[in-house]
């Protein structure tokens, strides 16, 4: 073959023997020049984490208690063995009416496991109530109606040994899909992720078309109608609400309603761009306190414990607004990439500035903003660890509680490093095929 030569010249056969001569080896060797980068942090990974799951425990353990596990399955009760071989376990909550499989599982004094009882079928009727009943001492061919919610299962075993009381749901596919679906650990990290994610993805639409409207326009224009509008909308809050005919609120409300619309031209882009520039100089784990422990029992006490946002809710609501900020100022970007002709001939064919918007502006601009929306994505997901400091049990929060019943440091941490690293490599994964998907042709 001549130096100048080329491989669209040969056949598609030896086409990759060419390429890999080209690079110095012998055969059909592997490219690795075109491996990308996670693709080879994914390798290394795996390899450490097979190779330490094959060799400790303590990281399948730690990986266990991070996703919650298990799914099918839950503990209704714990106790121990007797100096006599005798173990009794009432289950604890009382359970719903229904069909349960229950056993139980015995642990030595070191935690190992050693084996388990055969399948506890009880049927617990409707009105069944928490009382003592006399406990069941052996599994029945059939399965046994009990007249009480908390039952109490006995039996023998090894003297020291420890009891867990399970119940089995794998027969019920809709248990199991309400355990998964409330699951902690791994799965709260990504309910938390997808739904706060979708909240900013509104609020940055939202405030980022509010962006790129008129910074000064004009306020004179219709202004009287406005003013009326604003006046009229006084008086009848005036009409609706008599505690707001007291002075001075009578005053603030007729003065208020049609400054407020007369100004209103000039609203979206001052409130868009007040609420950007704030909540972007404040630190995620501020806003996530703040919401958690100023607004939160804030409106527990203002509503009278009508509105209770503790918890979940008020998480999400944080990460949502916190990040809205950010993905407002992703879109204005995007809609000012698109030459302002495209605008001028939406509305010299006699479109609104709003049908312009939705179908020239938005669909052009959406596709120049997904590399950074899918960027904010994945640092929302690893954001979302900072709602740990409310007490959610999600991916940190469940590796610090395995580390705090273990002492072992080491293998709880790695474990949450592993499994950020995955779920972060995974989604780059993800962006990256909708970039290539969704570019523009020749790019």
């Amino acid at each position: 073959m001549e130096s100048g030569e080329t491989s669209e010249s040969l056949s598609k056969a030896l086409q990759p023997d060419w390429a890999a001569r080209r690079r110095g080896r012998i055969g059909l060797a592997i490219p690795w020049e075109h491996i990308p980068w996670w693709g080879i942090i994914v390798l290394i990974v795996g390899v450490i984490a097979g190779f330490s799951a094959l060799t400790n425990t303590r990281y399948i353990d730690a990986l266990y208690f991070i996703f919650d596990l298990p799914w099918n399955k839950t503990v209704v009760g714990r106790g121990t063995v007797d100096a006599n071989g005798r173990w009794q376990v009432t289950v604890q909550p009382g359970l719903e009416p229904g069909h349960y499989t229950l056993y139980a599982q015995f642990n030595d004094p070191e935690g190992n496991f050693v084996g388990r009882s055969e399948a506890y079928r009880i049927v617990v009727p409707e009105g069944a109530s928490a009382k003592e009943t006399p406990p069941i001492t052996a599994p029945a061919p059939q399965p046994l109606e009990i007249d009480t919610s908390t039952p109490t299962l006995a039996g023998e075993a090894v003297a020291g040994y420890e009891v867990i009381v399970y119940d089995d749901f794998s027969h019920n596919l809709w248990r199991v899909l309400v355990r998964i679906a409330t699951a902690n650990g791994v799965l709260l990290t990504i309910r938390t992720t997808l739904l706060a994610y979708g909240g900013a993805l509104i609020l940055g639409l939202i405030f980022g078309v509010m962006r790129v409207s008129s910074r000064s326009p004009n306020l004179i224009d219709h202004a009287g109608r406005r003013v009326a509008i604003g006046l009229a909308l006084a008086l009848v809050v005036l009409a609706l609400v008599p505690a707001a005919r007291v002075l001075p609120l009578a005053g603030i409300v007729v003065l208020g309603g049609p400054i407020l619309l007369f100004l209103l031209p000039a609203l979206p882009y001052t409130i868009s761009t007040l609420y950007v520039e704030v909540v972007r100089g404040v630190p995620m784990l501020v806003i996530i306190l703040y919401m958690g422990f100023a607004v939160t029992p804030a409106l527990r006490e203002s509503t009278d414990n009508l509105v209770d946002l503790r918890g979940w809710p008020s998480a999400l609501i944080g990460l949502a607004f916190g990040y809205g900020a950010y993905l407002a100022e992703v879109f204005r970007a995007g809609i000012q990439s698109i030459p302002r002709g495209q605008m001028e001939a939406a509305r010299s064919l006699g479109m609104s500035y709003m049908q312009a918007m939705r179908y020239i502006i938005l669909p052009q601009a959406v596709r120049v903003v997904l590399p950074p929306l899918g960027n904010d994505f994945i640092s929302m997901l690893k954001d979302s660890s900072l709602i740990s400091v409310i007490a959610l049990p999600e991916v940190l929060q469940q590796g610090r509680l395995w580390i705090s019943r273990n002492f072992r440091a080491f293998e709880g941490f790695n474990s949450v490093v592993m499994v950020y690293l995955v779920m972060t490599l995974l989604l780059s994964l993800m962006v990256r095929t909708v970039e290539r998907k969704t570019s523009l042709p020749g790019r």
